[in-house]
């Protein structure tokens, strides 16, 4: 099975700054890519930060670009997120019974977990005990093969500033004793640190990838401020299989000179 992994967005609406502005030109760069080159993937799942900030506008624009996508398409929230506009403007989304927008995807290769990490206030994730208790009761009933898809990862990744605005501690130990407890955790993928990566944590293989904003520049020391660059934007091509789990990043667009992102802020 083929699909497509993109993460962080950031459409924003009639915006002056220039990585801004550049973000929505990048995701229809991405869009076409895609569908040029991998209109036979099976769906696409969006880990979050599909809009720079909360906008009825920035959505409606985002619902415009994703519904041009030649495959089903799934979105979570990300930290710039907001919950209620995402429900009401995204036909890529789905709202769990306590009203948090994650889902459970039945696929050919088997279960996809998406997960709303979106925390009540700051651009940390959290995951409370009724997002908790519906991961635990999908991955019950699912003895199968599951890849889990979020927006923060639920560990520290050496990006320091980033990782002040990660998964918050107790979320990543009660998801990660879930995820033991289960056993056939085949790949997980996240966003939200604009950075290719990829590990093991307690035993499963994870991997994020550049946003169509601006990247994170590699930077394991400064806590305060999060270094940005202009890179290539990426999306990631994932094939599935009973075996193995195979990603490819796709870089699509040339790199242009350096610039700082600003404070931590995901």
């Amino acid at each position: 099975m083929k699909f497509i992994h993109l993460t962080d967005l950031h459409i924003c609406v009639g915006a002056q700054e220039k990585p801004l502005a550049r973000a929505v030109e990048q995701t229809r760069a991405a869009i076409a890519e895609i569908n040029r080159m991998h209109s036979d993937a099976e769906l696409c799942v969006i880990t979050g930060d599909i809009v720079a900030d909360p906008d009825p506008a920035a959505y409606r624009l985002a619902e415009e670009l994703l519904s041009t996508l030649r495959m089903p398409t799934y979105c979570l929230l990300g930290n710039h997120d907001d919950r209620d506009m995402a429900g009401h403007a995204l036909s890529t989304v789905s709202m769990d019974e306590n009203g948090f927008l994650q889902s459970a995807i039945r696929t050919s290769q088997g279960l996809f977990l998406t997960l709303d990490t979106k925390a009540g206030f700051g651009h940390g994730g959290e995951l409370c005990m009724r997002r908790l208790d519906w991961i635990a009761d999908r991955l019950a009933s699912n003895p199968g093969p599951v890849w889990v898809f979020m927006h923060h990862a639920p560990f520290a990744t050496g990006l320091a500033a980033m990782d002040t605005i990660g998964l918050e501690a107790k979320s990543a130990e009660a998801l990660g004793q879930l995820i033991d407890a289960h056993g056939n955790i085949q790949h997980l993928f996240f966003g939200h640190y604009h950075r290719p990566m990829s590990g093991v944590w307690r035993g499963v293989p994870f991997s994020s990838h550049r946003s169509m904003m601006l990247q994170c520049a590699l930077n394991l020391s400064e806590i305060d401020l999060v270094s940005a660059i202009y890179e290539e934007p990426q999306f990631a091509v994932v094939l599935a299989h009973k075996d193995r789990t195979i990603v490819h990043y796709h870089d699509f667009a040339a790199a242009v000179e350096g610039a700082n992102m600003g404070p931590a802020s995901g």
